[in-house]
């Protein structure tokens, strides 16, 4: 009957064992690091004189309950032959940016374009969205490497 009880006590051990480490394995990090840059927005370009691109820019909100927002656009002064931006979403994984998946949005013979994604993200993780901006005219390409822009980072629960 001894060797029993201890046999049935050693099983149950390790099936709790077992119970805490798969749920370790599959939770959103809980010692997560932040990012550095956690609440700074801003746009990057080269520094070659830009003719056409007048702005650029991207944003991510949250809606609550792992639903986030997230949206991109590009300005011209004048109407262009093609203008476009590319959504990217990206994670923090505790050391660097990670790009999650990306949307393009494109238009032609106008100044502006503009896309947003409605999305459910896993909670536990912080999320920026980073985009990158061009457009062409007459054959000239500008900015001849695409300009940026990175959001905010938002923690999602």
């Amino acid at each position: 009957m001894k060797g029993f009880r201890k046999s049935v006590l050693s099983l149950m051990l390790v099936v709790v064992f077992l119970g805490v480490a798969c749920a370790a394995a599959y939770a959103a990090p809980s010692d997560l690091k932040a990012p550095p840059e956690q609440s700074q927005a801003y746009k990057e370009a080269g520094i070659e004189s830009l003719q056409y691109l007048q702005d650029w820019g991207c944003d991510l909100t949250s809606g609550g309950g792992g639903y986030i927002n997230i949206s991109a656009f590009t300005r011209a002064y004048q109407d262009v032959d093609y203008i476009m931006a590319r959504l990217y979403l990206q994670r923090w994984n505790g050391s660097s940016w990670v790009d999650l998946a990306s949307w393009p949005y494109e238009n032609y013979n106008t100044s502006y374009v503009s896309g947003v994604k409605g999305l459910q993200v896993l909670g536990g993780y912080y999320y920026r969205t980073r985009a990158e901006h061009s457009l062409t005219n007459d054959g000239i390409t500008e900015p001849a490497t695409p300009a940026r822009s990175y959001s905010t980072s938002i923690y999602i629960n």
